[in-house]
């Protein structure tokens, strides 16, 4: 099934607008100087799970639109001043309508990264692999079902696994209804690895806690031993023993964050607890991809290892201030654990990571009238720590001079601005339909169905491959919801939003 990972990026070009933040003192080598590469936020990384659901025929929780995630997913690369270190920082702006139609300022802030992948040594790592063995996962059934999670655990273990060496070290903890370490702390190289992986098997019900706690405790023995300590979480996030609640594996989490050990979680097969995972991945170190048959993990590790395992800047934290007449309204693709959520009032990032896209991060501004929008500006300062512990701090600016609105009302002078409207704007209405869909379909098709249009209108405008390939997939939701599709997952219908 196509993920999506393999869209065609194309590289925005336009006029330039001012603002290049840069992040120094990474131990990492290899700097490329032109910001070619990039560097995207954590948080939850792809739009896998709803994708999946919709392909089968369900209407996916609201939970599930996650804008961030879709800004992952694309290529939104800003022009600007040349960085000469590891990340790279720009803003941009441009006009457009907002979700109700009324002239809105956007000021898209944008991230890259000047290493040279060809040349870049990535930093030795550590890792606690951290896997589900409960029946949910579907053990039993060996590994002939690609789209059975534990099917998929097992290939990206192996690949995890075999892209490891001799300067890394590897751990293995499983749970279910108990709680076992089957391989303790190795070299990375070792090929007992691969045989532990081979013999897991299924182990009842799903202790994730229990678990959890095991892994943060071999990873804490690890501080020291490498430059990365990671725990890996492989799983379909459907925790039924011990803590279930989301709160509870946020607070586990934020106490390993403390002492610098990161964590990705991999959700796995349809029947992923999206609200769980979301609210693991927003935290500092933490990020979060979903997987939905074994047949992607080829191409997922090509395009994400070893850079979902790669922070390079943590506590990104930006403060937005408007030129007079205009206001921040709303703030997109800040992962805050609460899909669909950001606060205008907490423009955070607990970490950004070295990917092959570049970011972007979004702010919607409302003029006080539609005359006050020409001359517009927005300073943005920004502070941050590197990879190194080092404090950064610097500012950018963006600004508006009144060109000339298209027959949309848009006037976008980067090109990347265009697409991450129209994303986010799409993503949105998304999310507010699916909420919407289990206590009032009609209020949800009203939602959704106005907000398709103008993003196949705005798809048309932007000429971008990967703008036509969502273009042509969402509609698909506005059927389901149309013929009264059952809401939910594998495991069955939501009985509530």
């Amino acid at each position: 099934m196509n993920r999506f990972f393999g869209f065609i990026m194309t590289v925005a070009s336009g006029i330039v607008m001012v603002g290049c933040a840069e992040i120094g003192g990474s131990d990492m080598a290899s700097f490329g100087g032109s910001g070619e590469f990039g560097a995207t936020p954590g948080g939850v990384k792809d739009m896998g799970l709803a994708r999946g659901l919709v392909e089968n025929g369900r209407v996916p929780p609201a939970e599930a639109f996650v804008v961030e995630a879709m800004f992952s997913e694309h290529d939104l690369p800003l022009e600007g001043a040349p960085c000469a270190t590891l990340l790279c920082v720009r803003a941009a702006m441009g006009i457009a309508p907002n979700a109700q139609g009324e002239s809105a300022a956007w000021v898209q802030v944008g991230m890259s990264s000047t290493i040279d992948p060809e040349t870049f040594k990535r930093p030795s790592m550590a890792i606690v692999a951290t896997v589900d063995v409960s029946g949910s996962m579907s053990w039993g059934y060996g590994d002939g079902e690609g789209g059975m999670p534990a099917a998929i655990a097992r290939s990206l273990l192996g690949n995890v696994a075999s892209s490891l060496d001799a300067d890394d070290r590897f751990a293995l903890v499983t749970y279910g209804s108990s709680v076992s370490t089957p391989l303790d702390w190795t070299q990375g190289d070792d090929p007992e690895i691969k045989e532990t992986i081979d013999e897991l098997s299924e182990n009842g019900s799903t202790n994730m806690e229990a678990g959890l706690i095991r892994a943060y405790a071999l990873a804490r023995e690890a501080k020291g031993t490498a430059d990365e300590v990671r725990v890996m979480l492989f799983t379909d996030v459907q925790p039924n023993v011990g803590a279930i609640d989301g709160s509870e594996f946020e607070r586990l989490v934020a106490e390993g964050a403390e002492d610098g050990i990161g964590i990705t979680v991999f959700g796995l097969g349809l029947g992923l607890g999206v609200e769980v995972m979301n609210r693991m991945s927003h935290l500092r170190g933490a990020n979060a991809f979903s997987l939905m048959d074994a047949d992607e993990v080829g191409l997922f590790m090509e395009d994400n290892w070893p850079w979902m395992a790669t922070p390079i800047a943590h506590d990104l934290s930006l403060v937005a201030t408007p030129s007079p007449g205009l206001s921040l309204t709303h703030a997109y693709g800040f992962p805050t654990g609460e899909a669909g959520a950001t606060s205008i009032a907490s423009l955070d990032v607990a970490s950004v990571f070295l990917s092959k896209r570049k970011g972007a991060l979004l702010l919607s501004l409302t003029p006080a009238s539609p005359e006050e929008v020409a001359g517009s500006e927005v300073e943005v300062a920004l502070s941050y720590v590197d990879r190194s512990g080092e404090p950064v701090t610097s500012s950018l600016s963006a600004r508006y001079d009144g060109e000339a609105l298209d027959e949309r009302g848009v006037v976008m002078p980067q090109a990347s601005v265009d697409k991450t409207v129209a994303l986010a704007l799409l993503v949105q209405a998304m999310h507010d339909a699916a909420q919407a869909y289990g206590s009032d379909p009609a209020a949800a098709i009203a939602t959704l169905e106005p907000a398709l249009e103008r993003f196949a209108a705005d798809a048309a405008a932007i000429g971008d491959a990967g703008i036509d390939a969502e273009a042509a997939f969402w509609p698909a939701l506005l059927d389901l919801m149309k013929a009264d599709a059952p809401r939910g997952d594998l495991y069955g219908e939501f009985s509530d939003n």
